[in-house]
Parts: C-alpha cells; sequence; structure tokens
C-alpha cells in the first residue's frame, strides 16, 4: 500500500487515538460509546503505523510531502 500520510498527521492520529483511549479509560464516555470509540481509536493507531489511509487514497488525498517512495 502506498503511503499518504505526512508524519505530522501520522503524529496528530496517534494522538487523537490516545486522547480518546484515556476518555473511556477515565469513564468520561460512557458505555453505549465505548465500543465505537475504542473501534475509532483502533483505526487510527493502524494508520498511523502503516503511513496509509484508505479513505484518503478513495479521495485522492495525500499529505505527504517530498518524492520519496517507501
Amino acid at each position: 500500500m502506498k503511503r499518504n500520510i505526512s508524519n505530522t498527521d501520522r503524529k496528530a492520529r496517534l494522538l487523537m487515538a490516545v486522547v480518546f483511549i484515556a476518555l473511556t479509560v477515565s469513564g468520561i464516555i460512557g458505555s453505549p460509546e465505548k465500543f465505537l470509540v475504542w473501534i475509532v481509536a483502533g483505526i487510527l493507531i493502524i494508520t498511523a503505523l502503516a503511513g496509509s489511509c484508505p479513505l484518503y487514497s478513495l479521495f485522492g488525498i495525500n499529505t505527504r510531502t517530498g518524492k520519496r517512495t517507501v
């Protein structure tokens, strides 16, 4: 899969995932929504670690700069 996420975007995704997880663990987000928030946090972590977002590919978005291909 071609990388299309910049380092800043990856850091933001990881930070959002950590915040979502902290909100669920602390009990601020209740039980009905907790499952959905965990799924979103998991998706954010996976896309950040992979460096590629399928939705970005679908819409032709590329936040990664430079000509490097990894």
